[in-house]
């Protein structure tokens, strides 16, 4: 085959790659072919049983996926899974599929199948790209219940067990995506979609170049075992055999990046928010100087509590593989939007206002006191540190420092080896930003978590879409509230970082370095374009005292944008 042989898709996540061809099988909308003569009496009650039973270990894996992405990438990219879970509950869904199987005594396969072609054919109808790509979340969510239906496992589609392979696929679904191995996937390459798709938002949320649409001569293309693609320009060819390469669009000026990082480090560390060990190689790839936030949750979310062995694992893997740099550990941060089925809490009417994350570990003093020994265990593997999140009141914070400190006697005592490590809080609630100066007595350091203070300064539910334009981490009192901790933090001689997602804005950049923010901690793949930023960042002390004063002199968030737009 000649090698300027080239097809043509839309490119929806930068960056070239090179390598071996792995073809996605189970394209979803053939998953959904189901013969009613399969069936050959139908119990009509036993079929509602099996659809509510399906419903349920797919609410499951959704979560799953959800959480997984919440803890990665933040709030936004999670929604794709939370719209998901929706369907799920969506009358004209599987609401519409049971009352199909009591009227017509079909098998619960036939009633989803015949549903969700009506969904598919009328969102595929519309002109508008986004509401076609919402189709393919249908087929997604539908594909899901019909493996479920079936006994079957959502299992990483096969994947092979080693090496890197590029992923070539008749359609790419969120739930696919998210479960294949990122970290030795080069890059996507779909027949169908387009830059709206969940897919290809993941793809560029992950760093993985990936092109789309590439429908003329898909056939011949799906034939090849190496191919090259460009996910700037859209294009998909030849490649070289045994010739394996990857340079995402995050990374493509990685000289650049390589010559500031020294620079970097001299004025602002940016660390990677990470939500269990597998994140590793993510932080690896983009250069992240160590751990920024570790998520600690993901260890509570299965159907029993980890033991301190466990913790201690999980926490020494992170910790061996980032230094010398330091690994920022959270205390258990559930409740709110995050779930633990061990735990069994109550449901709570304002779980966002209630009990959960240092609150709930200080009421569960047995639980939070497993998680501090094994934090004090694999801090003798190297540089730690601990924050306790959801701080509000002093008294909170007195009593988790100790319960810390007697923590580490129980282990002295025991004969254990234990680590150094210093103490944070993260400030996200208003009364500890409004409190910073006097908390700041008490800790090392602050961490700002931008997400839940924006929440709680504006009286905004994050996860709220129809409240979507009034949670705005450009507003003005936002800003400034930052702005009160970070003078609190540096009067007191302690550093603060931001570790929300702000911290990955390159927007907000030259504003933090201004206030004299130590460290940024953000998702791996904002890495890169955030340390070019900051690398191209000059300014005298004049000018930065004068750009925090024109911000915070702002009435808007837009009239920041403005401002940050124009430095």
């Amino acid at each position: 085959m000649a090698q300027d042989k080239l097809w043509q898709g839309i490119g929806v996540s930068a960056g070239r790659a090179c390598g071996q061809v792995w073809v996605l099988q189970g394209d979803t909308s053939k998953l959904s072919a189901v013969e009613a003569t399969s069936f050959s009496s139908i119990d009509s009650e036993q079929e509602l049983i099996r659809l509510q039973q399906a419903v349920g270990l797919t609410e499951i894996n959704l979560t799953k996926y959800e959480q997984q992405v919440r803890a990665e990438q933040g709030e936004e990219f999670a929604r794709i899974f939370t719209a998901h879970k929706l369907l799920l509950s969506d009358p004209s869904f599987v609401g519409e599929a049971q009352a199909r199987i009591k009227a017509k005594a079909i098998p619960a396969e036939q009633a989803m199948q015949q549903v969700a072609t009506e969904a598919i054919t009328m969102l595929k109808g519309i002109a508008d790209p986004y509401f076609q790509e919402r189709a393919v979340d249908v087929q997604d969510v539908l594909a899901q219940l019909l493996q479920n239906l079936a006994g079957k496992d959502n299992a990483e589609l096969s994947f092979p067990a080693t090496g890197l392979w590029l992923v070539l696929a008749d359609e790419l679904t969120p739930a696919q995506t998210i479960s294949l191995p990122k970290e030795r996937v080069l890059g996507f390459i779909v027949r169908t979609g387009g830059k709206t798709s969940h897919a290809a938002i993941l793809a560029r949320t992950y760093g993985i170049p990936a092109v789309v649409g590439v429908k003329a001569g898909w056939e011949e293309l799906a034939n090849l075992q190496w191919v090259e693609l460009d996910g700037d320009e859209g294009w998909v060819r030849p490649g070289t055999v045994g010739i394996t390469s990857a340079a995402t669009g995050n990374d493509a000026d990685s000289a650049e990046a390589e010559d500031t990082l020294e620079l970097t480090t001299s004025q602002m560390i940016l660390a990677a928010n990470v939500g269990n060990p597998n994140d590793l190689p993510l932080v690896h790839k983009f250069k992240g100087q160590g751990v920024g936030l570790y998520r600690t949750e993901f260890l509570f979310m299965g159907d029993h509590l980890p033991s301190e062995n466990e913790q201690v694992e999980a926490y020494s893997k992170v910790i061996a593989a980032c230094a010398p740099y330091v690994t920022v550990i959270r205390t258990l941060d559930i409740g709110g939007d995050k779930k633990a089925p061990a735990l069994q809490l109550p449901v709570e009417q304002n779980p966002f206002l209630g009990v959960r994350a240092l609150r709930l570990c200080l009421q569960h003093p047995e639980i939070f006191r497993v998680q501090l020994r094994a934090i004090w265990r694999a801090a003798a593997v190297g540089p730690t540190d601990v924050m306790f999140p959801m701080v509000a009141t002093l008294e909170e914070l007195l009593k988790a420092k100790e319960l810390l400190g007697a923590a580490r006697m129980e282990l002295v005592n025991e004969g254990y080896s234990v680590g150094e490590l210093q103490v944070g809080i993260m400030i996200e609630i208003p009364a500890a930003a409004w409190n910073a100066a006097k908390l700041a007595k008490e800790v090392d350091f602050f961490s700002i978590g931008t997400n839940d203070l924006t929440q709680y300064m504006l009286a905004v539910d994050r996860e709220n879409s129809a409240l979507a334009e009034l949670y705005q981490t450009y507003h003005p009192a936002v800003l400034g509230m930052i702005a009160r901790v970070s003078a609190a933090a540096i009067q007191a001689g302690i550093w603060v970082g931001i570790c929300g997602e702000a911290g990955g804005d390159s927007l907000l950049v030259p504003f933090f370095a201004a206030l004299g923010i130590k460290e940024l901690s953000m998702a791996p793949s904002s890495l890169p374009k955030v340390r070019r930023t900051l690398a191209r960042l000059s300014f005298a002390a004049h000018e930065k005292q004068q750009l925090v004063e024109e911000i915070l002199d702002c009435a808007t968030a837009e009239e920041v944008v403005t401002k940050l737009k124009s430095i």
